[in-house]
């Protein structure tokens, strides 16, 4: 069985918008990756939940996630 590949879904703002991401996600069955990328992996130790981070979601489903953050996001407008 091959590697799943990646994809860049967003990146969110912090903990608490990334949770509510990846639970939106995980509910329609798609898993989630979390990444921070360059200095935030550093900041993250020092400043906690208040870092923006990345959100991947596996390629093959890039997207089916996106219509379902869109739909989420036109919702809350």
């Amino acid at each position: 069985m091959g590697e799943v590949a990646w994809e860049k879904l967003c990146t969110a703002a912090n903990d608490l918008e990334a949770d509510m991401i990846a639970g939106l996600l995980n509910h329609a069955g798609i898993p989630t990756q979390r990444k921070y990328s360059g200095i935030n992996r550093c900041l993250k130790v020092i400043m906690g939940p208040v870092v923006a981070l990345e959100i991947w979601v596996p390629a093959a489903r890039i997207q089916e996630a996106r219509e379902i953050l869109a739909a989420f996001t036109q919702n809350q407008a």
